[in-house]
């Protein structure tokens, strides 16, 4: 099975992103610039965490 990647992680967490935004804009919970910058932070830190998390991972392997 092949690695996930930083990529592929980032496209997912903004398309479940848009899809929950999206959603809570047609409730009227939030306003569009506001998922927008949800969007814009979700897809540096979580990238960011799932790099640090992979690289611990291999570090500790015999």
């Amino acid at each position: 099975m092949n690695d996930v990647t930083t990529t592929q992680i980032a496209a997912g967490v903004r398309q479940i992103i848009l899809i929950i935004g999206g959603y809570a804009i047609g409730k009227g919970w939030l306003e569009a610039d506001a998922v927008e910058m949800i969007a814009a932070v979700a897809l540096i830190v979580v990238p960011l965490v799932w790099g640090q998390v992979k690289t611990r991972r291999l570090a500790q392997k015999p």
